[in-house]
């Protein structure tokens, strides 16, 4: 049997191509991996795109070893629309027509000039890239919420592409059995951002290193 560890990438800054994480974003990608201390991982696997690189780095770097993989499949649809400045939903404008998309759920009409065929078919060949990568074990893959979207609906064989809105840092289990089938764990959770201690920056001395209220 084999485990990926979809986790959407923490909260990026605003107003930039390729954005980095805020500093909340950072928080919350060591929360996750205080977190993650109890599970035995085997590989640590990102995307290309810094906000999900960076998380990925944090959490592997607090796990104690390196991102073991770039995989270019795991990137979102940065690249496949017309090129934008990256927007957090909490940055957008109230009448924003994406954020009046994702308050209403109407999730595909937030890109709506995204090819969503091509878009699943990419995600599932991610997919097939990271169950290829070990024959058993747990994989972390840090990516985004399109391409997390678009995964889960194609092993779930649902009919829309987005369906559901990711939060910060948030893990999708997704197994393959022995018996070859594939499986959806769990969706969104985000048991980490409730109380997990954020670990201290490295050289940093501190009596207690517990926040009661994760940063958001």
């Amino acid at each position: 049997m084999i485990e990926i560890l979809f986790v959407r990438h923490g909260q990026p800054v605003s107003g930039i191509r390729n954005p980095d994480l805020a500093p909340a974003g950072i928080d919350d990608a060591r929360r996750l991996a205080t977190w993650l201390r109890g599970e035995q991982i085997d590989l640590v696997v990102a995307s290309p795109y810094a906000r999900a690189l960076q998380t990925a780095q944090v959490v592997a770097a607090e796990l104690s070893r390196d991102v073991d993989l770039v995989l270019d499949d795991l990137r979102e649809w940065d690249d496949d629309i017309a090129a934008e400045d990256y927007t957090a939903i909490e940055d957008m404008a109230a009448d924003d027509p994406r954020l009046l998309a994702v308050s209403s759920g109407r999730y595909e009409e937030y890109v709506p000039s995204l090819d969503l065929s091509g878009f699943r078919r990419r995600a599932r060949s991610a997919l097939e890239q990271l169950f290829a990568l070990r024959p058993s074990g747990r994989i972390v893959a840090v990516a985004h919420g399109g391409i997390i979207n678009a995964t889960l609906a194609d092993v779930l064989e649902m009919p829309k592409t987005f369906w559901h809105n990711p939060a910060y840092t948030s893990v999708a289990r997704v197994r393959r059995l022995d018996s070859g089938v594939v499986v959806v764990d769990s969706v969104n959770d985000t048991a980490h951002l409730r109380g997990v201690p954020v670990a201290p920056e490295p050289g940093h001395r501190t009596e207690s290193a517990f926040d009661a209220e994760p940063a958001r």
